[in-house]
């Protein structure tokens, strides 16, 4: 069994404040290979990396991230920690560790990658989003950068997973995306994994929270492991015999 990629889901997660500089440092300290963050962007062009479409439940705030400045959402805390921006994120985490950055629904692609290019951060991104258009547009603006398409796992109706393995492919060779980010519950056996891998695809799975699922998607050959608990995910395989 070869070892998969330890991802930090929003930094470590379980133990600090989720997308935080805190939550990046302790990630880091337990020796994760990458963190996976999710950016927006401001009133003013600033991309910063916050996770939810409103402020309400990480801040106590109305409003949404698009609607303030940078300057102004200084004044936010999330637990007690500041909203960081990606140009921080990106310093904290060069030369340390991949990040693959979530584009989320309605955010302008152009100041993400801007921010890339200026933190020299090119070699170490993958930028990433459930949105197929915002996939596509991230492959017009900076096709250097590599992409993934995040995805529920599923289809409509029933598909097989044959189907789905199809139509994911397809899908992800329109987008010129090097893999997908797929929801781990929605993954039914080792040979869905493989399929894709065997098309020249990676599969990474978000988000596991649980040993045996750790281990069994290990045994099925997933590429990485998104985990909210890092120290988990690094204990449990620390404990496999030699």
């Amino acid at each position: 069994m070869t070892r998969p990629l330890f991802i930090a889901h929003r930094g470590a997660s379980v133990e600090t404040p989720e997308n935080t500089l805190a939550a990046f440092r302790r990630a880091l300290a337990l020796g994760v290979d990458g963190i996976e963050l999710d950016v927006q962007v401001t009133r003013d062009g600033v991309s910063m990396v916050f996770h939810d479409a409103t402020l309400v439940r990480l801040t106590g705030r109305r409003g949404r991230i698009a609607q303030f400045t940078r300057r102004e959402l200084d004044a936010f805390r999330v637990r007690g920690e500041a909203i960081p921006a990606l140009a921080e994120v990106l310093a904290l985490t060069r030369d340390r560790c991949v990040v693959q950055v979530e584009l989320k629904r309605g955010t302008p692609v152009a100041p993400v990658v801007e921010t890339i290019r200026r933190a020299r951060a090119g070699a170490a991104v993958i930028l990433a989003s459930f949105e197929r258009e915002l996939v596509a547009e991230a492959r017009a603006r900076a096709p250097h950068l590599p992409r993934m398409l995040i995805n529920e796992g599923g289809g409509r109706g029933r598909p097989t997973p044959q189907a789905r393995v199809q139509g994911l492919a397809s899908v992800l060779a329109a987008l010129g995306a090097a893999g997908v980010s797929v929801d781990h519950q929605a993954i039914p056996s080792a040979k869905f994994i493989a399929a894709l891998k065997c098309r020249g695809f990676c599969v990474w799975c978000w988000t596991v929270n649980h040993p045996r699922a750790m281990l069994r998607l290990a045994r099925w050959g997933a590429d990485a492991i998104l985990s909210d608990d890092p120290a988990l995910l690094r204990s449990t395989f620390q404990a496999l015999p030699p």
